[in-house]
Formats: C-alpha cells, sequence, structure tokens
C-alpha cells in the first residue's frame, strides 16, 4: 500500500489529521457550515481512496504560504521534515499550495539573481523542491496549480484574477516550470478549468473538496499513477 503526504494550506486542513499544534481551518465548526461528514470528503482523502493509498502525514497549516523565512513556511527545513514520521515516510508527495501567497500579492521573482531572496514565489517554491528531492529521494512529488473557485449563491461574485497586479496564472506558471525544472511531476488541476465551490471564496465546500478531487484524479490518470 503506497504511503501519501500532503503539504498544504487550510484547503487540505482537517481536525485531527493535521500534526499538533497546526493551525487548522476546517475544525467541527467549520466542517458542519461546508457540508463534510468525514475527513472522506476531503479531496486529499477522495484520492487516496482512488490511488489505495494510505495517508502518511497532512502536513498542512491554515494560513501558510510557500514564502517565508522560518517555519510555517512551506519551504522551511520545520515543514518538509514534518511530511515524515518515525513509522512512514511518504512515497508519493501531493503538494497544493501557493494561494495564501497570491491573496497577499506575494511578489513573483527575487530581487538579485545572486542572493535568493525567499520572499518570493519562485525561489521560494524552487527551494522547497530543491529541499524535499533531497529529503525524499525515493518520493513522487506531485505539484499541484491553483484552482479558482465559485461563491456558492452569488452568482455576481467573480474570482479575482490578480492581486497586488499580480495574475493567479503567474504563481502557475511558477509551479509548473519550477517542477519540471527539478523534477518533478506537475498536476495541471488549472488547465482543466474546473472552478470549485466555496462559501467564502477560498475554502471548499463538501462539492468543492470533491471538484478537486475530480481534477486531482484526472490528471494522476493522465500521469499514469491511477490504472
Amino acid at each position: 500500500m503506497r504511503m501519501v503526504s500532503i503539504l498544504g494550506d487550510s484547503i487540505s486542513t482537517y481536525e485531527g489529521y493535521n500534526p499538533l499544534g497546526y493551525a487548522v481551518f476546517y475544525d467541527k465548526a467549520m466542517q458542519v457550515r461546508n457540508g463534510l461528514n468525514s475527513v472522506y470528503d476531503t479531496w486529499w482523502a477522495k484520492v487516496n481512496q482512488r490511488i489505495g493509498a494510505y495517508l502518511c502525514v497532512n502536513d498542512s497549516y491554515s494560513g501558510s504560504r510557500v514564502t517565508g523565512t522560518g517555519f510555517p513556511a512551506a519551504s522551511s527545513i520545520e515543514r518538509l521534515q514534518n511530511l515524515r514520521t518515525s513509522e512512514c515516510v511518504p512515497e508519493l508527495i501531493l503538494i497544493y499550495i501557493g494561494m495564501n501567497d497570491f491573496g497577499n500579492g506575494v511578489k513573483i521573482k527575487e530581487r538579485s539573481m545572486s542572493q535568493k531572496d525567499m520572499s518570493a514565489f519562485e525561489p521560494a517554491y524552487d527551494a522547497m523542491l530543491a529541499e524535499l528531492k533531497r529529503l525524499y529521494p525515493l518520493a513522487q512529488v506531485l505539484c499541484g496549480t491553483l484552482m479558482k473557485s465559485v461563491l456558492r449563491g452569488d452568482s455576481y461574485w467573480t474570482f479575482p484574477e490578480r492581486y497586488a497586479g499580480v495574475c493567479l496564472d503567474e504563481y502557475n506558471q511558477v509551479i509548473r516550470r519550477t517542477a519540471e525544472k527539478r523534477a518533478c511531476l506537475i498536476a495541471d488541476l488549472a488547465a482543466m478549468e474546473l472552478r470549485y465551490e466555496t462559501l467564502d471564496g477560498s475554502h471548499p465546500t463538501v462539492q468543492g473538496h470533491q471538484t478537486m478531487a475530480d481534477a486531482w484524479g484526472w490528471c494522476l490518470a493522465k500521469l499514469g499513477l491511477i490504472c
């Protein structure tokens, strides 16, 4: 049975399924509000069921970005080391993170080519993947591009295409090219142009999680990871 770890933000949290002390969005109240009856309603649990895998660690932290100089940044060594336990090492790592970078207008490029700037998305994502490949040389690393959402009950709401002058697709282009550079797999969820349902514009409802799981399933099948 394949062991899978998740590297994500609030979208992938679920109370009781994240490391101790992690900030969690889907606590009991939010589970009820968004229609999630159990952990098996999350996108990642549905994906694990489809590929016949067990969860190793759900290393998802609410509010976290790829960028930053320390925990809980996904590029930090503390976060990346938490993808394993003393009993379990992931064989497959699913990454879905970057929406908080986009939502906070994090710049794409570093200021200086001679010095890594971990406050910029591209060098931080690149450093994250490089460290993942070093820590887990036998694992397949699968990088998910970022999907757009809809707001349930509000047909007039539109997904904000950019923050601070930076388009979401610019972040997705970074994910694609750094994944290719680091010999990681790409789950191009954004290319499917599916939009997942939310109550707040960011966090998927139970139907939103299903849409995300369907997108991941399609990508995994295309990559030959689902028979």
